[in-house]
């Protein structure tokens, strides 16, 4: 995150910090984009440590999470559980438009004065899509979208629970790297050499867990997401035993 935006972050969760420190109810953010979300739980870990976090975007592996805030003595996934702060659109459209994409539907919705922070992840599949909004603007938009690209759309709400994700096209990738460092693990994670993985590294367009990371021989652990800007996004599943000739095994998912 560039630097002012990262102060603004900060300023913000001081701000709702105080404010359940003061009041003792929760507080929750709008939706975060991961490097935000990274950022923001970094933040809290260390300057409200009397507090209790969690994030959540609907349904496991969101990419755009609301962040809820409350005093040490409630539990906060039980809260997010209880009342989300979000809700669930499904927009339905005729077959004869196909399939509308993620930047028709994200346009049609913002068309209506929505900042976009107040959205989350938008599922398109064929013919439909669910859509994550902030709770309190769920009505507005379900009753003033009518159109999206060139097809009229149909809005219906369905709580959190009713949420079905489509599944997450993912490469899996089943190789062996010299070490856990980031230039091994990145130049297998996307078919580069290690000569051509170091410069992305050193000139500041990798990040681990949503942090830049500009040193090739910083250690991979596992589960971690490396974002390559250009390339996209992959995943480090697991490390394994060592091979005869002391290579590490390694299984990575390359998002698609």
């Amino acid at each position: 995150m560039e630097n002012e935006a990262l102060k603004l972050l900060q300023a913000r969760l001081a701000d709702a910090a105080g404010w359940v420190r003061r009041t003792g109810r929760v507080r929750s953010t709008p939706f975060l984009d991961p490097a935000e979300a990274a950022a923001a739980a970094r933040y809290l870990k260390g300057e409200a440590a009397d507090l209790r976090f969690a994030l959540s975007g609907g349904y496991a592996d969101a990419e755009r999470q609301v962040l809820l805030l409350c005093p040490e003595y409630l539990d906060p996934e039980a809260e997010l559980a209880s009342t989300p702060p979000f809700a669930v659109l499904l927009i339905t459209w005729p077959a004869r438009f196909y399939t509308l994409r993620h930047r028709d539907l994200l346009g049609a919705v913002l068309g209506l004065g929505i900042k976009r922070e107040q959205v989350g992840d938008i599922l398109v599949e064929e013919g439909r899509a669910q859509v994550l909004v902030l709770r309190e603007i769920a009505p507005y938009v379900a009753a003033n979208l009518k159109s999206a690209g060139r097809a009229p759309v149909s809005v219906v709400p369905l709580s959190p629970a009713e949420l079905t994700p489509p599944p997450r096209p993912v490469k899996e990738i089943r190789t062996t790297v010299a070490s856990p460092r980031l230039d091994s693990i990145l130049a297998a994670a996307y078919g580069l050499s290690r000569t051509k993985a170091v410069p992305l590294i050193t000139s500041e367009r990798v990040e681990v867990n949503f942090v830049p990371v500009t040193d090739p021989a910083a250690a991979v652990p596992p589960g971690a997401v490396l974002s390559v800007r250009g390339l996209g996004r992959a995943r480090l599943v697991e490390l394994g035993g060592n091979t005869k000739r002391g290579r590490v095994i390694a299984v990575l998912e390359r998002y698609l």
